[in-house]
């Protein structure tokens, strides 16, 4: 079976190489008042202080409406203390390397956690040029800061790996770092972008030196829409995250956006697939950040962002698939659990049933998509009952595993993750550094590339499947089985997929 090879130099790009392309902003003078005058789509951004015993009812409120939301007061918590101000972290991490980009030309080098603290105050107000404008982007985050989020400050449903995070299913060996921090002056910035994944986003401010970030979200059914304004007025993909927009831009713009002043001790929420811009403003400013996958946004990721990832060639990190797959798992074995004990015992674990129906519905879309006979396919050497994938972006015709794990690789057109069924050669590829083969070793080609017609040079490529399919349709015939036990027949999918 032959597929047309495509010329080497019509190769996707990967979206990181891209160049940035941004409208000269700056937030000198900018007050939240002068931002909202006469901007009829401006809207503020809702506030509920931490203080409030009910500011989580008004949390899971934004969230079911997908919109976003600022807790207050932090700082003013019982659980704050001295490991948020910048000197702390210096008396402990001053040697500490942190990645920094200069927003002016966009190119990133190492620096001293200590020389980008001195630089950041003597830089401050900034000066008229943002020629050396530095932002620490993406900075490992201090233990101190992750164990206040962990010590139960935060409730578990706002906690990375907390109750409502599929992304906790996951193997330690595959877990991905959502927990980050960004350090930065007036005039640094993060350009138009969307959290990965259909993932709800946290960013908490915890140290401030008279400085504050301005933020410009949307709602997260309003992400068509600012895709189709970026294509049509702005010029090129919101999902390259490459552009940076003015606030005259976002003031014309036919969609709604929420803005707000992120001060100390604020944590905002931001909804799956909201849009959204940060600049920062005065003095320097320290934010912690973090994602959850929610059920909600693992299904917008499936049906949304994937196939966008897809069209503009960008890694899905996430690994939403196996996300899905591990967490349909999970939820099987605890119900089953519960259901050894009594059946009345089992149905009293609603949250869990209704996810677990949620999950077997994705689950079977996803099989569908990967479904092959076994006969047509060649099988991994190693096949495993689990999935692991990569965030392997490259689109050459190099080894798709990355060098972190030998499993996770993906493919080498368009970045997707391979969760089950893929086309691979091992011709048209260099030969592997290691003595020790692995199935990344070879070029690979999603299913959805190669009916697309992207194939290696010579046009023979093998049909392969990670995992025997019998054992991804067990799991699913599991879970609607356990579904079927606990709920009336109505209620649940009791039916049982085969191989025929």
């Amino acid at each position: 079976m032959k597929s047309q090879a495509p010329d080497p130099d019509l190769l996707p790009s990967s979206a990181s190489s891209l160049p940035m392309h941004t409208s000269s902003i700056t937030s000198r003078d900018w007050t939240l008042s002068k931002l909202m005058k006469d901007s009829s789509n401006f809207q503020e951004v809702r506030r509920v202080s931490c203080l409030d015993k009910a500011w989580t009812s008004t949390a899971e409120d934004c969230e079911r409406e997908g919109i976003p939301l600022i807790v207050e007061d932090w700082h003013a918590h019982n659980t704050w203390n001295e490991a948020f101000k910048a000197d702390f972290l210096l008396a402990k991490h001053a040697d500490d390397v942190v990645s920094t980009r200069n927003v002016g030309n966009f190119k990133d080098a190492d620096m001293k956690f200590s020389d980008f603290i001195e630089y950041s105050r003597t830089r401050t107000p900034p000066h008229s040029t943002r020629d050396a404008l530095l932002y620490a982007k993406d900075v490992e985050c201090p233990e101190e800061w992750r164990e206040w989020f962990l010590s139960g400050a935060l409730p578990s449903e706002l906690q990375p790996h907390g109750c409502t995070d599929l992304l906790r299913h996951l193997p330690k060996s595959e877990q991905v770092e959502t927990t980050l921090c960004y350090y930065g002056i007036g005039g640094t910035f993060t350009p138009c972008h969307k959290d990965l994944c259909g993932s709800t986003g946290h960013n908490l401010m915890c140290h401030a030196e008279n400085g504050s970030s301005f933020w410009f979200m949307t709602a997260s059914n309003a992400a068509s829409e600012v895709a189709k304004y970026f294509q049509d007025i702005i010029g090129g993909e919101l999902d390259w995250e490459n552009r940076a927009i003015t606030v005259e831009e976002l003031r014309n713009a036919p969609f709604a956006v929420y803005v707000a002043e992120q001060k100390l001790g604020d944590l905002i929420i931001i909804p799956p697939r909201s849009c959204h811009q940060v600049v920062n403003h005065g003095g320097l400013t320290m934010k912690l950040s973090w994602s959850r996958m929610t059920m909600k946004g693992l299904t917008m990721a499936l049906f949304y962002e994937l196939p966008v990832y897809r069209r503009v060639c960008r890694p899905e990190i996430y690994r939403v698939k196996s996300v899905l797959h591990y967490s349909l798992r999970h939820y099987t074995n605890e119900l089953e659990d519960a259901l050894q004990n009594s059946r009345e015992v089992a149905k009293k674990k609603s949250r869990e049933i209704a996810l677990l129906e949620m999950l077997v519905s994705l689950f079977e879309r996803v099989l569908r998509e990967e479904f092959g006979q076994s006969e047509h396919v060649t099988y991994e050497a190693d096949c495993t009952p689990a999935p692991s994938l990569t965030n392997d972006d490259s689109p050459s015709q190099t080894p798709s595993h990355t060098a972190g794990g030998r499993d996770q690789y993906a493919c080498d057109y368009c970045g997707a993750d391979i969760f089950q069924s893929y086309f691979k050669c091992e011709t048209c590829c260099p030969a592997p550094a290691s003595d020790d083969p692995r199935a990344g070793d070879a070029l690979v080609i999603c299913a959805a590339c190669y009916v697309e017609g992207r194939s290696c040079k010579c046009g023979i490529m093998t049909p392969t499947q990670r995992h025997r399919m019998e054992a991804l349709l067990d799991d699913r015939n599991k879970a609607a089985l356990i579904l079927h036990h606990i709920c009336t027949p109505e209620m649940a999918q009791g039916h049982e997929l085969s191989m025929k």
